[in-house]
């Protein structure tokens, strides 16, 4: 049986895919078939943007180039969704499917993370069915507006499933699972350094703040680290971000402890807790370069609106000795969480201006409800009234509110532009990495 996982476009392609490769590595583990694992995104990036990363190759100042790149991309984008919309076969379908005929696969398993990917899935998904290739999709994206001819499984252990069902051969005893990134092309990555992503927990151990639906509401769940240096020696990996939605004082401590002698830059994203500065010595002595901070607002009403565990105090010290580690700091910032006040707000821009030594990158963005976070949940608990839906094509449907007090979606947005030039001046590093924050691995390394 020869099994075929895809990555589809599209989305900036400046890392591997981790859920595809995790999916490889676990079948690999389970079944003794035929599989492969196809990076379609990068494929189609490298192809149809292969001027850029030309002068990539030629040396090129790697940020400047990815600034033009993501331009190009975002104008290019529009056009996808819009011929998939009408029905109509976007820019690079036949492209893809040719790529995909090559392997003459018998299944094809679509991993689908990000939402844009749905405008190339559903034209794929259909032909692929009539050319008699079962087709089977899976991951946290919108799914249900594609999945007509398709087979929608949760998780590996109904993916083996499936495939036993259908002729797999299931192995007496599952192989020890250890990511294998050689399927790809590591031309077609749009970075300097190739960083590998990897993740050592499902979910999030904290789980309450009120906008978040990351975790997908699902069980937190440590996974045996014994694989991860192993991982790291088959890969030669040098750099790598670390995808966890947190990670607990114990399970970094155990990372940094493999970590400690295999000369490894990592990233990852954590909430500024106390406790973490008594282990960020060893956390950098183990080769952390960067941390990307879960702050979201200057102001401790907010925050404990939001839920988040944490207080302004604590945040000072903790992005304060981070920096003098030298750590850099980049620091996710909500604007606009339900009831904030145009002063809340403001108190947010001076928590920022105040710690702007210890601050590398501002990561701002303006809430919008999603379904599945607590406060769609509890609508009344947090002055949400008037919820309705506008119904999409291919995507989920648009979620539209209104709000008791405090700021409005388009209020916030109005004057997060109006503070933009402010916010811009306390980054020290290029805010281009904001739409792909593992990038500031490569910002050392390009000595800027």
């Amino acid at each position: 049986m020869k099994i075929l996982l895809l990555n589809l476009p599209v989305h900036t392609p400046t890392v591997m895919p981790y859920s595809l490769t995790m999916m490889k590595s676990v079948l690999k583990a389970s079944i003794n078939e035929d599989i492969s694992a196809l990076d379609l995104n990068a494929k189609y990036h490298h192809h149809f943007f292969n001027d850029l990363y030309k002068r990539l190759e030629e040396k090129e100042d790697y940020f400047s180039l990815l600034n033009e790149f993501m331009k190009k991309t975002r104008n290019h984008y529009p056009q996808i969704s819009k011929s998939a919309i009408t029905g109509e076969k976007p820019e690079g379908h036949d492209f893809l499917m040719n790529k995909i005929l090559e392997s003459k696969p018998d299944v094809v398993a679509i991993s689908i993370v990000y939402n844009s990917q749905a405008f190339f899935a559903k034209g794929i998904i259909d032909n692929l069915t009539k050319n008699g290739i079962k087709v089977v999709i899976g991951g946290p994206a919108y799914l249900e507006k594609i999945k007509t001819n398709a087979i929608k499984l949760d998780n590996y252990s109904q993916l083996i499933s499936y495939l036993v069902e259908n002729g797999a051969d299931e192995k007496k005893e599952m192989d020890e699972v250890i990511l294998d990134f050689n399927d790809y092309n590591k031309n077609h990555y749009f970075t300097k350094d190739i960083i590998y992503p990897i993740r050592t927990s499902s979910s999030c151990p904290y789980k309450k703040c009120a906008f978040c639906t990351h975790h997908g509401n699902i069980k937190y769940e440590e996974y045996d680290l014994s694989y991860l240096k192993k991982t790291i020696q088959k890969n030669n990996i040098k750099k790598s971000c670390y995808i966890d939605d947190d990670l607990t004082n114990p399970r970094l401590e155990k990372i940094s402890n493999i970590l400690m002698n295999l000369e490894v830059k990592w990233w990852c994203q954590l909430r500024p807790l106390p406790q973490i500065m008594k282990i960020l010595p060893k956390l950098k002595k183990s080769g952390l370069h960067s941390v990307a901070w879960g702050i979201e607002s200057g102001n401790q009403r907010i925050l404990d609106y939001m839920k988040k565990g944490t207080n302004t105090d604590d945040i000072k010290k903790v992005i304060t000795k981070s920096s003098e580690l030298g750590i850099k700091n980049t620091v996710y910032i909500m604007f606009g969480f339900l009831s904030e006040t145009e002063s809340e707000f403001i108190d947010t821009i001076k928590f920022l201006e105040e710690n702007s030594n210890y601050i590398d990158l501002i990561s701002p963005a303006v809430f919008g409800l999603q379904d599945g976070s607590p406060a769609y949940s509890s609508p009344n608990e947090y002055g949400i009234k008037n919820i309705h839906l506008e119904k999409r094509t291919l995507l989920g449907d648009k979620i539209e509110y209104d709000i008791s007090k405090g700021l409005d979606q388009k209020q916030a947005s109005k004057l997060k532009k109006k503070y933009n030039g402010t916010m811009y001046k306390i980054n020290k590093v290029p805010k281009i990495i904001n739409s792909c924050k593992e990038q500031i691995l490569n910002y050392d390394s390009l000595n800027i």
